[in-house]
C-alpha cells in the first residue's frame, strides 16, 4: 500500500496557536505547512500571510499566482511554495510593491508580520551546538539554519547579514541583555535580563527580567536576546 502524504488542510480546531487568524470560527479547513525550517508550533503558512494578513489576495489562487510569479522572497530566498512556513524573525519582500516585513509576535504568541525599511540582517536564536573536524563549532538555529561560530552558547542570539552569510554581532544571554519572550502568558514581552535561575530534579531553568512593569520570572527558553537598535525594526 502506498504511503499517504501530509495533508494539504486542516481543520481549524487543530490551528497552531501562531497561526495568526483572529476570526479561526470562520474557516473550517485552512492550509496545512510544508515541512521546512520552523516547526509547525512555531509557523504560519506563507499563503495566509499573503491572503489573509497583508490582504494581498483575495483569495487562495490570487495568493498561488503572487507566488508562481516568483514576487516572493524570504530572508533573499525566492518562495514559490504556498506551504512554506513562516517564523519569528523572518523577512519577507514583496518585490512588485518592494514592501518588507519582519515577523515578530504579539501578546498571544501569534506572529504578525510588521511593515520595515530595506533590511538584508536578521536575528537568530542558538538552539545547539556541535563541535566537527578541526575543532570547528557549527551551531544550529531556530530557523534552522546551521552556520560555523566561535565563542558562543545555546541561548545567544546572532545578527546575521542575509547577504553575504556572516555573522555581525553576537548578542549574549546575560545580565542586562534586552530579551523578548516567545511563548508563556509574558508573550510578546521586551524585558531585561536580570538573573537565571537553575532549577534541580530536571525542572526547566527559570528566568528573572525586570521591565516598566516591574520584575517577573518565565521558562529560561522562552528568552530570545535582541538588539536595542537593530534586532526589532
Amino acid at each position: 500500500m502506498a504511503k499517504r502524504g501530509q495533508s494539504k488542510h486542516i481543520k481549524r480546531i487543530a490551528i497552531p496557536k501562531a497561526v495568526p487568524l483572529t476570526n479561526k470560527k470562520d474557516y473550517v479547513w485552512v492550509i496545512n505547512h510544508s515541512p521546512g525550517p520552523h516547526s509547525k508550533k512555531h509557523s504560519a503558512p506563507l499563503l495566509l500571510f499573503i491572503r489573509d494578513i497583508l490582504g494581498f489576495a483575495k483569495t487562495a489562487r490570487e495568493a498561488r499566482n503572487i507566488l508562481n510569479s516568483r514576487l516572493v522572497s524570504i530572508d533573499g530566498v525566492i518562495r514559490t511554495d504556498p506551504d512554506f512556513p513562516v517564523g519569528l524573525f523572518d523577512i519577507i519582500h514583496f518585490s512588485k510593491s518592494d514592501k518588507y516585513y519582519q515577523i515578530l509576535i504579539d501578546n498571544k504568541a501569534r506572529l504578525l508580520p510588521k511593515e520595515i525599511e530595506k533590511s538584508d540582517k536578521k536575528l537568530l536564536k542558538v538552539v545547539g551546538k556541535t563541535t566537527i573536524k578541526k575543532g570547528k563549532t557549527s551551531v544550529a538555529l531556530h530557523d534552522g539554519k546551521n552556520l560555523f561560530a566561535d565563542n558562543v552558547r545555546v541561548g545567544d542570539s546572532l545578527l546575521l547579514n542575509l547577504s553575504n552569510k556572516k555573522i555581525e554581532k553576537v548578542l549574549k544571554l546575560e545580565k542586562g541583555a534586552t530579551c523578548m519572550i516567545t511563548e508563556g502568558k509574558h508573550a510578546g514581552t521586551t524585558a531585561k535580563l536580570v538573573d537565571i535561575i537553575e532549577r534541580k530534579e530536571g525542572k526547566p531553568a527559570e528566568a528573572k527580567l525586570g521591565s516598566k512593569d516591574g520584575e517577573f520570572i518565565t521558562v529560561a527558553k522562552y528568552l530570545f536576546v535582541i538588539d536595542d537598535k537593530v534586532g526589532v525594526s
